[in-house]
């Protein structure tokens, strides 16, 4: 079982508890076992300590990286700001042994020395690097399929890249990745590395701070269901600072989850257990929405191969190829798949629109896969044939053909062109056996 010490910082325990429990629980369930760090103080924070002196703000992080080396145990942060600290002065203690040999003799006034023993690790890297995705993967019950969500990274998660390098610091992947191990969407949007401004708090300009958090909630308002972050600072921007905004009339309503939630969501955790209730922006319509969307496509997979069904849509090559497209510009098959995804089954099979599908085959020749929307459209008239829907002729062919086996039959023209009397029709035992079907279908049912 891989062990570390979590550095939980000032604001998570003070604060936001919840954050703590939800990242005790998940990381338990991933078979970590945590120890907590005895005598550990700010980390410090950077905006607020670094300007009362370099050497205060070194000596402060380095005792605490020198107790954690004591404790024998990589240091396992789930707060940026704390992380940013701790891994650069991890790093300059390494690289500058000047800085290292000054800090080190104020330590030894507490008996402490820190050599470089332990590391320092984000949340978001230990999930990603260390446990693995696969391993994630394996502990989910219910997945965030079809849910969008809008990951915040934080400035500190990855600057500075002098110090952290375990993602790119301007087009980073991993906490994407981590989201999309959930079954959700990652939501790329225009403001995605936007700095949440909560600094500027302290710096006593809250107007400028509001407009920064407003800036990033307005996009992802209409882009996703809900954000998520690893950073209680810029939880603080988005979801206390909000909670103000809608006390002066503006309503975003953008559900902010840290990320340690959503995984214990999605491995079964309620709400309740993760303490989530503490929350300023009630996360339920979010938690309804994604309820529903669970249930419907749950239902959707015993029908279809949802992946290939994804493909598909998102490919759309065929479209224009499609010869009723050619005739009909208001028949689109994409616009249809699209819908069924979304969430509108019943609307889809009641629609003339399936029926507009001829079973040409065109799109099935021309998909490099094979797939073909063609056998999308053959599941949905089946399932609106179940419902009693479909144009007036089908449902009189179909009659035609459980009752005589024929979709017509032969008349006195054949022997206008004396062709001999047709052979008798097979049409009673072809009807015994769809009766079969018929009725082993109802026991199935039953």
């Amino acid at each position: 079982m891989p062990e570390y010490t979590l550095f939980l910082g000032c604001i998570i325990p003070a604060r936001f508890p919840f954050m703590e429990k939800s990242t005790r629980l998940v990381l338990s369930q991933l078979g970590c076992i945590l120890h907590d760090l005895e005598g550990a103080t700010c980390c410090p924070t950077k905006s607020i300590i670094k300007p009362i002196g370099d050497l205060a703000w070194y000596v402060t992080a380095a005792r605490n990286l020198a107790i954690a080396q004591k404790a024998g145990h990589n240091l396992l942060v789930p707060c940026n700001g704390c992380y940013s600290t701790l891994k650069s002065v991890e790093v300059e203690m390494r690289i500058n042994p000047g800085m290292r040999d000054e800090v080190n003799a104020i330590l030894a006034f507490s008996g402490l020395e820190y050599t470089g023993a332990v590391e320092v690790k984000h949340l978001v890297e230990v999930l990603h690097d260390e446990i693995g995705l696969p391993k994630i993967k394996q502990h989910l019950i219910k997945s965030f399929d079809g849910m969008r969500i809008a990951p915040h990274y934080g400035c500190h998660m990855l600057r500075p890249s002098s110090s952290i390098t375990f993602d790119d610091p301007n087009k980073p992947r991993k906490f994407d990745a981590l989201i999309e191990a959930l079954g959700a969407k990652s939501i790329d949007y225009g403001t995605k590395m936007l700095c949440c401004g909560g600094n500027l708090n302290t710096a006593d300009e809250p107007e400028e701070a509001t407009a920064l958090a407003r800036m990033k909630l307005m996009e992802v308002t209409k882009k996703a269901d809900a954000i998520t972050l690893t950073c209680p600072s810029c939880f603080m921007q988005y979801d206390s600072r909000q909670y103000m905004m809608q006390k002066t009339g503006e309503k975003l309503n953008v559900p902010v989850l840290f990320y340690p939630e959503l995984l214990g969501l999605a491995m079964g955790f309620s709400t309740q257990e993760l303490g989530m209730d503490m929350h300023r922006i009630d996360p339920a319509e979010f938690l309804s929405k994604w309820d529903l969307k669970y249930k419907y496509l749950k239902t959707l997979k015993e029908v279809f191969d949802l992946s290939a069904i994804r493909k598909c849509y998102e490919c759309a090559a065929c479209v224009n190829d499609c010869p009723v497209v050619k005739v009909n510009p208001d028949f689109n098959p994409n616009e249809i798949i699209g819908r069924l995804l979304s969430g509108e089954l019943e609307a889809v099979i009641g629609s003339h629109n399936i029926w507009q599908c001829v079973d040409c085959y065109t799109c099935y020749e021309l998909c490099p896969q094979k797939m073909g929307m063609n056998k999308i459209f053959d599941k949905l008239k089946h399932m609106a044939v179940e419902k009693g829907k479909g144009p007036k002729g089908f449902a009189a062919s179909i009659e035609m053909f459980r009752k005589d086996g024929r979709l017509g039959e032969p008349t006195g023209v054949r022997k206008k062109l004396k062709l001999a009397e047709s052979p008798k029709s097979g049409g009673e035992e072809l009807k015994k056996l769809l009766d079969h079907i018929n009725n082993k279908g109802e026991e199935n049912e039953i």
